[in-house]
């Protein structure tokens, strides 16, 4: 039994228990930190965490080079060769970390100026902001070490990592929060949760690899260079991606309004909970296909991308549908409107389509080929498709209007994923259409077509209303994965079958 198939099941669990758990404490936290923070203090606060959420552009693809390597050459027993590395990018990060830390602490007083803080708020503001950057200083180079365990693939032990670290990052703040701490301390907190689980996995990623060393006498640009193309690609296809994901709002702003954003953001909502739900079931794909590719397994890399696919065929499929149908009450429920306007609705039907149809097309094949060797071709079809993505939302914006967004980025979404990720994926493994589809269509079929007779049953004989609570909306959707889960389950249990 393959490496992958061993930790799948305990890697997808523990990625859907953190995930839970963060949306969960999250929600919490943000209507707290609502109340108990000045509108002064929260806008502060988003503002340095979404500078954060950039950070992941900083690292240049070397996180992801590190992966693969790992990967590779742990299966190859390379420890030297990827000491080297290793060492080399940590060092890289060190250098970068300290630079950017002197750049912001020099830049503090102007940026607070600039943001509009207020004279008797900025010696508050600015002890948050050091504290801050300090902690994104130390985070930074040991961001490195989850990508190693996934690259060794024990991404179940960076999961459970992280959900340990979300707990006790919740349970301080709220604590903090309530009993009106020092802004600064509250950062303290937040910071030190961010760095913890980061070098927790470099205490386990070191043990699992015994001999490594990350001594900085093994510096040598040389390992580096010659994965820098591999580097570059990614870093770039990241890039894409994150202008991807945010093009649309900019295009609404800035051809009908930003009023309008909201509208679409309500729409968007459970696109997102979909791609973040489907998500997990591919964690595994990229450290499995790395270490395949280096020992030149194709049969391997076959059996992973059909048995992934079809899974997520399987699992995905009733929840576009459950998502579909029930999507009114869904957006009452996750925004607390009091009606969902036809134009929000509609945009969530397109978008829904849209994150669908990628996790059938993308989902499993763009994990496999970014580490077989395809990097360049998949970063075409991401610069294509950002670009489509805008042209199209553009004009459709001026004919649809919001709506004409949402189609915008369907359309590109669904024709590249299609007509252009398959057949590479077919091509590149040397599958046959025919046996691609029948091999989906084998042990999916029946449960598939279970649900959707007991859905439309539900549908005709008990409709739900629109503002229909979670327990109603609970129900109707056990009912229909019970059947699902016990005829499919031959599928799902060869995922870790021989």
């Amino acid at each position: 039994m393959a490496e992958w198939q061993r930790r799948f099941w305990s890697t997808t669990a523990s990625g859907y228990v953190g995930v839970v758990t963060r949306l969960l404490l999250g929600l919490v936290l943000f209507r707290t930190m609502f109340q108990q923070f000045t509108h002064a203090q929260f806008g502060f606060w988003a503002l340095l965490w979404s500078l954060f959420g950039y950070g992941i552009l900083l690292d240049f693809g070397f996180g992801f080079t590190a992966q693969r390597t790992v990967a590779e050459k742990s299966a190859t027993g390379d420890i030297v060769g990827l000491s080297r590395l290793l060492a080399t990018i940590l060092w890289t990060f060190i250098g970068m970390a300290v630079l950017l830390l002197v750049v912001f602490l020099t830049i503090r007083e102007p940026f607070l100026i600039r943001m509009g803080v207020a004279a008797s708020e900025r010696k508050e503001f600015g002890s948050a902001y050091a504290v801050f950057f300090i902690g994104l200083a130390i985070t930074f180079p040991v961001g490195l070490f989850p990508e190693v365990l996934r690259g060794l693939q024990r991404i179940d032990l960076a999961n459970w990592v992280g959900t340990l670290t979300t707990l006790l990052n919740f349970a301080f703040l709220y604590w903090g929060l309530t009993a009106h701490w020092d802004m600064a301390v509250l950062m303290g907190i937040s910071v030190t949760t961010s760095i913890l689980p980061n070098l927790i996995a470099a205490i386990l990623a070191i043990r699992l690899l015994p001999g490594i060393s990350l001594s900085p006498r093994l510096f040598e640009w040389r390992a580096v260079r010659a994965q820098m193309g591999f580097s570059i690609t990614a870093y770039l296809i990241t890039f894409s991606n994150i202008l991807l994901s945010k093009s649309d709002q900019l295009v609404i702003s800035l051809t009908l309004g930003v009023a309008w954003v909201a509208v679409y953001q309500a729409g968007f909502k459970m696109g997102e909970m979909l791609g973040i739900f489907s998500s997990q079931l591919q964690q595994v794909l990229s450290p499995a296909a790395a270490a395949l590719h280096a020992r030149g397994d194709e049969s391997g890399l076959r059996h992973l991308l059909l048995r992934s696919s079809r899974l997520t065929f399987l699992l995905v499929t009733p929840c576009y549908l459950l998502s579909a149908v029930y999507l009114e009450p869904l957006i009452g429920l996750l925004t607390g409107l009091p009606s969902v306007p036809a134009s929000t609705w509609w945009i969530g039907q397109a978008l829904l389509l849209s994150i669908f149809s990628s996790q059938l097309t993308s989902g499993c094949s763009k994990p496999v080929l970014m580490m077989c060797g395809e990097e360049r071709r998949l970063l075409a079809m991401a610069v294509a498709e950002a670009l489509a993505n805008v042209l199209f939302s553009v004009i459709l914006a001026y004919q649809m209007g919001v709506l004409g967004v949402a189609v915008g980025t369907m359309i590109p979404t669904i024709l590249v994923g299609w007509l252009w990720v398959i057949p590479l994926a077919l091509k590149k493994l040397e599958l046959p259409l025919k046996s691609y589809i029948v091999y989906h269509m084998e042990g999916t079929l029946r449960p598939l077509a279970a649900f959707a007779v007991i859905l439309a049953a539900l549908v005709v004989w008990f409709p739900a209303g629109a503002h229909c609570n979670v327990l109603q909306l609970g129900w109707r959707g056990l009912l229909c994965m019970t059947p699902l889960l016990v005829l499919g389950r031959n599928v799902i249990r060869d995922m870790s079958r021989a």
